[in-house]
């Protein structure tokens, strides 16, 4: 369990790392979080690793915040290895995955970033202190994860990653 909680918050900080210019992170900081991130995926098959993250993620994220599993009803979020929740806790760890590795093409981080926002903004109940909980559980983990982990460039990726998705959202 721990090991898949740190891999799911490698996977989130990735993710964060995504804006390397500006307005996300440094060139440098989203340099580093890339090759750990990619680092920690092995270069093989990702799929078994990516979901053993995201299940990490989301049961951290269902025992710090019991009330956001009802968001996820309609992936059947009871059985959490039905092959409803595991499609949607790929998506969301392989989006985390794409986001990390575009962190040195803003254009396009900037677009999937809105995309992501859009989706978040029309689904009842999703607040911007969620994504604050997720971001948090990354950054706990990713010491433990990764063989180097350079603490600063994920806190500084993530947090843009994590504000271009829920900066529309309520609190």
């Amino acid at each position: 369990m721990k090991i898949l909680v740190q891999s799911i918050l490698v996977l989130l900080g990735a993710s964060a790392a995504l804006g390397s210019t500006g307005q996300f992170c440094s060139y440098e900081d989203a340099a580093n979080v890339m090759r750990e991130w990619n680092k920690a995926l092995k270069g093989g098959n990702s799929a078994p690793i990516l979901l053993r993250i995201s299940n990490a993620i989301f049961n951290a994220m269902f025992a710090a915040e019991p009330s956001t599993r009802a968001l996820f009803n309609r992936v059947n979020v009871d059985d959490m290895h039905s092959g409803e929740f595991h499609a949607h806790s790929l998506r969301v760890v392989n989006a985390l995955d794409n986001l990390i590795n575009k962190l040195h093409n803003a254009d396009t981080l900037t677009e999937m970033l809105a995309h992501l926002a859009n989706q978040h903004n029309v689904r009842d109940g999703v607040r911007h202190h969620y994504f604050h909980v997720m971001r948090d559980i990354i950054y706990g983990s990713l010491g433990s994860l990764l063989d180097s982990y350079n603490e600063d460039a994920w806190r500084n990726c993530l947090f843009g990653i994590f504000r271009g998705i829920a900066k529309s959202l309520p609190d």
